[in-house]
């Protein structure tokens, strides 16, 4: 698949340090435009936990001259397509619309990155983001994943909560939320997208004007390094009728050369028809189980977990863990690989059909390689996997080390401590 130069990606950067990433497509029928900006909640003070998650809802209040009740009429009279989220290492402002209304969605969407963050929506959004905390806090599954991430990454940064916890958005006040939103949204941190039927002048000349005035510092990251131990930790909770387990081992960063490798990887063991699906689902032994790899910056992370019935527990980690030393030691099957890359560069190029999915694999794998990736390049990294390349990978034994997270009720984390010790 050969896109005509004229819809080739360009990169452009202003002078005041914006960048600017096209992709246009006349052909399109819509048009998908966001700002990417390279800042999360790895970025934040522990004490400031969830500032970042804060401040992608503050944006949505709108600026000195609009309202939050404006500004969210206008998006949704676009097309009703705004929204944004907040990760580990980026915040995303993003909307679409028809394109004979794109320069009125860029105008409205720049409204988000000059937020007004008056206090008195401080406090509302304050309680909508507690909220949000205790929704969460009410489902087992992100329970366990956040007390794993605690668990393995200890003091590192990347095991901040992006929703921040109780104590930490309580204690969040407008002078700290102004200070972060300077500190980090300065327009070295920022590269807006456009994809779809745009006019590329017509953004570009946008985007200087509207631009202008906007902060030109953003700081640095800290780069940390980070190395785990085993270890099974667990939380009791009488009123749950599932364990939920999940596990954690070291994977590779989002520039390592096996970075295309672990994706496969992940999709042969913990992918729909995995190994771990024959082990546990289609066996009826768990309702759940999986394998992913996240990358950052400095470094990544297997991440999976299952959840079955109690009184199973036990039996299920063994024969999780297994799938893991089996593969870990026994390698994949040329069959494996091939099934799994061609499975994730088709879902990559169904993402690339539509301008929205584009812009958003234009923009995080801009923001976290600073340099534009084509949908070629990407389905040519994913395709191009061989049973050598993930053998590449298994050799730096990745499942050697597993932090583990058990939930579930007591007598079940007692058998599980059991069967580890044993």
């Amino acid at each position: 698949m050969t896109l005509p130069d004229a819809v080739l990606p360009t990169l452009h950067t202003l002078p005041n340090g914006l960048r600017v990433l096209l992709a246009p497509d006349p052909l399109a029928q819509t048009v998908a435009m966001g700002y990417f900006v390279k800042t999360g909640a790895r970025d934040e003070l522990s004490a400031e936990m969830g500032a970042s998650h804060f401040l992608e809802h503050l944006m949505f209040k709108g600026n000195a001259d609009m309202g939050g009740a404006e500004l969210n009429a206008r998006l949704d009279a676009l097309g009703g397509h705004a929204n944004a989220f907040t990760s580990d290492e980026a915040t995303v402002y993003h909307a679409a619309c028809l394109p004979e209304h794109s320069v009125e969605l860029l105008a409205v969407l720049s409204v988000l990155l000059e937020p007004a963050l008056r206090e008195s929506d401080v406090e509302i959004e304050r309680g909508v983001i507690l909220e949000e905390i205790a929704m969460y806090q009410d489902q087992p599954e992100s329970r366990v994943f956040d007390a794993l991430r605690a668990a393995y990454w200890g003091e590192h940064r990347l095991g901040h909560q992006v929703l921040g916890t109780v104590q930490t958005v309580v204690a969040l006040t407008p002078e700290a939320l102004r200070r972060n939103f300077l500190a980090r949204y300065g327009t070295p941190a920022i590269t807006l997208v456009a994809t779809g039927n745009i006019v590329p002048e017509a953004v570009l000349a946008q985007a200087v004007q509207i631009s202008a005035d906007w902060p030109h510092a953003a700081q640095a990251r800290q780069i940390q390094p980070q190395r785990p131990v085993s270890a099974l930790h667990t939380l009791a909770d009488d009123t749950l009728g599932r364990l939920h387990v999940a596990l954690c081992s070291p994977g590779v960063s989002v520039t390592h050369p096996l970075r295309p490798a672990a994706a496969v990887l992940s999709e042969v063991v913990g992918g729909e028809n995995g190994r771990l699906y024959w082990a546990l689902l289609d066996t009826g032994l768990a309702d759940g189980a999986d394998l992913s790899h996240a990358e950052y910056q400095e470094t990544g992370v297997f991440e999976g977990g299952f959840s079955c019935d109690p009184a199973r527990g036990a039996e299920v980690l063994r024969l999780y863990r297994e799938v893991l030393e089996r593969v870990q030691e026994g390698g994949v099957t040329e069959a494996e690989v091939r099934r799994a890359s061609r499975k994730l560069a088709v879902s990559t190029l169904l993402r690339a059909e539509t301008p929205q999915g584009q812009l958003f694999g234009l923009g995080m794998e801009y923001l976290a390689l600073g340099r534009v990736v084509t949908v070629d390049e990407a389905v040519e990294q994913i395709a191009g996997v061989t049973p050598s390349d993930v053998a590449a990978l298994l050799a730096l034994r990745p499942f050697d080390t597993q932090v583990t997270v058990a939930l579930g009720q007591t007598g079940a984390l007692a058998e599980l401590k059991e069967s580890v010790q044993a």
